[in-house]
């Protein structure tokens, strides 16, 4: 953890940091740690689970021919895709590429800053809406504008929540215990990057052993109580109108 610490301070390379995690995972026995740095580095499959930082807003864009001329780069909607193609396509653009890949986009179009980016099916869906003339026109290619500072900004998201994780770990190993144990690796993964699990935090003890504290409960909200004291309140009323009403049958 300690070498990972550095070279994040050192702002090393993502992807190398990124592998160090893999071998910090190894170690530590931790599947959740070598899982997320794998899918960082590797790419997110079709059925992976991508996670919400990993998609970014984006105009969807043609280029194609029209009677007056060439168009290109003109701006469509969503509404303007077919509709059995709309729960694949909008405007909101899934990175699933690795960190390497989205490193590489920033790099090359560091002058023009917009990166072309296919959607899935694309060519296919190109064929169809120019068969069904569905644009005034002729398209030639169907296509997301994605900024590369949105770009870089996924990758900075990345680098942060490692080093979230690494300070999660940090926070949840004792003193004079080198690596974290499987279940708190685990607990941090769920915590950091999926928004899940619990934060333990290590107290050290008057004889020197340690005592993970699990975290308060949170205090409700003033809408809750509300909703319980004017729920008892009902209640106690209901129950009060009821014993009155008992009291004032006639007697036979």
């Amino acid at each position: 953890m300690a070498q990972i610490e550095r070279d994040l301070l050192d702002e090393k390379p993502l992807d190398t940091l990124l592998r160090k995690l893999i071998l910090l995972g190894g170690n530590a026995g931790s599947p959740e740690l070598r899982d997320w740095a794998s899918l960082e580095l590797r790419g997110y499959e079709r059925d992976a689970e991508l996670p919400p930082y990993r998609t970014v807003p984006a105009p969807l864009q043609i280029d194609g021919a029209v009677r007056d001329g060439i168009v290109r780069h003109e701006t469509i909607g969503a509404m303007d895709i077919p509709d059995f193609a709309r729960d694949e396509i909008s405007e909101q653009v899934p990175l699933r590429m690795g960190v390497s890949e989205i490193h590489s986009m920033v790099d090359q179009h560091r002058n023009d800053r917009m990166v072309q980016l296919q959607p899935p099916g694309a060519a296919d869906l190109v064929t169809y809406m120019n068969g069904t003339r569905q644009m005034n026109g002729h398209i030639t290619a169907l296509y997301w504008s994605v900024s590369t500072i949105a770009l870089a900004g996924v990758l900075d998201q990345i680098r942060t929540r490692l080093a979230e994780l690494i300070a999660e770990l940090r926070s949840a190993t004792p003193p004079g215990q080198n690596l974290p144990t499987r279940t708190q690796a685990a607990n941090a993964v769920s915590l950091v990057i999926n928004g899940r699990g619990n934060r333990v935090s290590i107290a050290q003890a008057a004889d020197g052993s340690t005592i993970a504290a699990a975290p308060e409960e949170a205090k409700p909200r003033f809408w809750t109580v509300a909703k319980i004291v004017g729920a008892a309140v009902v209640g106690l009323a209901t129950i009060a109108g009821t014993v009155i009403a008992a009291l004032q049958l006639p007697t036979w």
